[in-house]
């Protein structure tokens, strides 16, 4: 609780008046002390509260209130404030009667004291309303209902690069520009659909600004500023820099969506993608198998059969590059394409691959990839399941492996046989 010391000048007042003011408690937090003269002094001590006087005649004396200072106030007790002019009522904060009772005094007084109380507590919660905004990471400002800044804190201007002074009175466009000229507002633009004028409604908006440090993506609320009536006059708006926070969730999907080896989408991913990207289209699967990845493992390290799965996953990409590709788990992986039948191209595309890997080992003398096998599945019913189609390329795979090294089925051609 904050603490406020005010100092009273009591010139020329009855002992009514003094009296009863100083048996006035004042408000918690305040503590009062009085000087009691005949008239005002020549000079009114700094951080003086109020002189409150008696004579008539000083009330339009404009030495007085450059004595007293602009923050005292200046309270007049007489019981004819018609004798008063012009310049009196304008120099005066309040007139009291001179003549009144003691009820009357503490009723002045404490009403006086009341409003120094509130003045006080306004002063602080404007002071720590100002600091926290300043102080405040995220961008504040607030608008008029033309769309024009009327203020705002020191982290937009750290955001937008800009004085205050070259930010207040502007509109959106003219600190932030448009998406064809980042900050280079064009001589006639519509108003943006990013900035709308203010409304009834609060809403949440994300979206991208040019800043002195590089393209910034801001969360920003809009919240409708409203007069005692309820009429919307403008707009209060906090912005959020979630640039690294997005690239972090960005990180993150992929982390969540990718085989940390071999770069690939995982099993969870491939599903989606199929799942949400079929529709009635006809889809090819197949499954393929790394020959002899345990036996590498075995003999040669784990190293070098992580080695062999990294260099699978570059022939896959490279061979089938308009399909979804994933590692499965272990030496197998999954290749899906939506759009036609492709078992056919799928295993001409298996064959060819695996003569380019048996050259590749060859001239590098390191025969990573000793072979595979695959199989293939397809259909142009979008009833059937995925899971179904993984389990007939599994069974077209287990036929190829039974041929021998090398080998691909299609699971049609095994049915059919």
């Amino acid at each position: 609780m904050y603490q406020a010391a005010s100092h009273f000048i009591l010139a020329g007042l009855s002992q009514e008046w003094i009296i009863a003011m100083q048996n006035t408690v004042p408000p918690e937090g305040f503590s009062n002390t009085y000087e009691i003269a005949a008239t005002i002094p020549d000079t009114v001590p700094p951080g003086t509260t109020a002189v409150i006087f008696a004579d008539p005649a000083l009330a339009d004396d404009d030495f007085l209130r450059r004595t007293a200072g602009p923050a005292a106030r200046l309270i007049l007790c007489t019981d004819v404030p018609a004798c008063l002019n012009q310049n009196a009522f304008t120099m005066l904060d309040d007139i009291w009667p001179a003549t009144a009772t003691a009820e009357v005094a503490r009723f002045y007084f404490s009403r006086l004291l009341q409003d120094l109380k509130e003045n006080k507590e306004a002063r602080l919660d404007h002071l720590y309303l100002e600091t926290a905004i300043e102080k405040e990471a995220d961008l504040i400002w607030l608008k008029g209902a033309d769309g024009t800044y009327l203020r705002v804190n020191d982290a937009f201007c750290r955001i937008a690069g800009k004085e205050r002074a070259a930010i207040l009175g502007h509109r959106y466009e003219d600190i932030w520009g448009t998406a064809e000229n980042p900050g280079q507002p064009p001589e006639k633009i519509e108003f943006s659909g990013k900035d709308s004028l203010p409304t009834g409604i609060a809403n949440v908006t994300e979206e991208a600004v040019p800043s002195v440090s590089g393209l910034l993506r801001l969360q920003t609320l809009h919240h409708p500023l409203t007069d005692v009536d309820g009429n919307v006059i403008g707009t209060v708006g906090i912005g959020r820099d979630v640039t690294q926070l997005r690239k972090y969730e960005l990180r993150l999907r992929h982390a969540a969506s990718t085989d940390e080896l071999t770069g690939l989408a995982n099993r969870r991913a491939f599903f989606e993608y199929i799942i949400q990207n079929r529709g009635d289209a006809p889809l090819t699967v197949a499954r393929l198998k790394l020959s002899h990845l345990k036996h590498l493992n075995d003999t040669y390290g784990p190293q070098k059969g992580d080695e062999a799965l990294i260099a699978m996953a570059g022939f896959l990409r490279r061979t089938f590059a308009d399909a979804v590709l994933c590692r499965f788990g272990g030496g197998e992986f999954l290749i899906g394409q939506i759009g036609a039948e492709l078992s056919v191209a799928f295993k001409e595309k298996f064959l060819d691959m695996l003569i380019h890997i048996r050259q590749c080992c060859d001239a590098d003398k390191n025969p990573l990839l000793h072979s595979a096998n695959m199989g293939i599945t397809a259909t142009d019913d979008s009833q059937v399941p995925l899971d179904k189609l993984i389990r007939q390329s599994d069974l077209a795979l287990y036929y190829a492996r039974s041929l021998g090294e090398g080998q691909c089925c299609i699971f049609s051609e095994i049915i059919s046989e």
